[in-house]
């Protein structure tokens, strides 16, 4: 169970993460922020790992982890694009189908091979997003189609998916202090080159116009989301990190929604919760 609740406080730390980058769309270029955000973890988990004193054990880490990181670094950028494009209740639940992602990404990567339980499970909760975004904004196709950061948050589902999965498998070859600052500096590295090669550093400069409850709590729920994924992930089966972070990061939307904004908690919001709140207790006792 040790694993499952740290699973389950990452998944909290990643909903709490989503709601400040969805804040701080267009304060600044969705690549500065991203840069900002990596950059902003480093010290932290640069600590954690000098504290740590374990790092990399042999060369069969940096495959997976580069890959990793370039999709982290793209990741990032994207869904900063896709708030900034449409708004947070027609692109997120799009991230309900990182569980199946990962699911079948970890199958050839790693090797774990989703039971009947494993699938119910997940299949309750991407099934509760589904009726949560019927009530929350159109139809799949429609938001696909009309909704121009919809396309932009289907990648980023596409990648986070691949991307913990790699996580997981560079993980033997270094501890998860490590391996997560190595992923920050290398995502963010990948990030500044970019800047840098285009000539656009002046968008660097934007960040520090945005308002800086929102820059601390970026950096905040970003550095606690990471460093407890990595330490979940030598419990639990990728699928499963997956499938609590969209349960916690859909349930969290919907209270969030309530509490901040006024938002009706309705007949499809519930019956969307009570889903993923069946599908996230069965994978607890898989």
């Amino acid at each position: 169970m040790m694993g499952f609740a740290l699973g389950v406080a990452a998944a909290l730390c990643w909903a709490g993460l989503d709601v400040v980058r969805k804040a701080l769309a267009g304060k600044a270029s969705p690549t500065a922020l991203a840069v900002f955000l990596l950059l902003g973890q480093m010290p932290f988990l640069g600590a954690w790992a000098a504290y740590d004193q374990t790092w990399i054990t042999d060369q069969h880490y940096w495959p997976p982890a580069v890959a990793s990181m370039t999709m982290n670094a793209l990741a990032n950028v994207l869904f900063m694009r896709s708030v900034q494009l449409s708004p947070l209740s027609r692109t997120v639940p799009f991230l309900s189908l990182t569980p199946v992602i990962s699911a079948l990404a970890a199958i050839p990567l790693l090797g774990e091979v989703p039971g009947s339980m494993h699938w119910a499970g997940i299949s309750l909760v991407v099934v509760g997003a589904l009726v949560l975004n019927s009530d929350l904004a159109d139809s799949w196709w429609r938001s696909v189609s009309h909704e121009k950061g919809a396309p932009f948050m289907i990648a980023v589902a596409v990648l986070w998916a691949l991307s913990t999965a790699l996580d997981k498998r560079a993980l033997p070859h270094a501890s998860p202090a490590s391996h997560a600052f190595l992923l920050s500096s290398g995502s963010a590295t990948i990030l500044v080159s970019w800047i840098l090669s285009r000539g656009k550093h002046g968008e660097l400069r934007q960040v520090a116009a945005a308002p800086k409850g929102l820059l601390v709590g970026l950096i905040a729920f970003a550095v606690a989301a990471l460093a407890l994924q990595m330490v979940a992930l030598q419990w639990l089966w990728v699928a499963v990190l997956e499938t609590l972070k969209r349960a916690f990061g859909v349930v969290g939307s919907v209270l969030l929604g309530r509490v901040i904004f006024g938002e009706p908690i309705t007949g499809p919001k519930l019956a969307a919760m009570a889903l993923m709140v069946a599908g996230t207790t069965l994978l607890a006792f898989t």
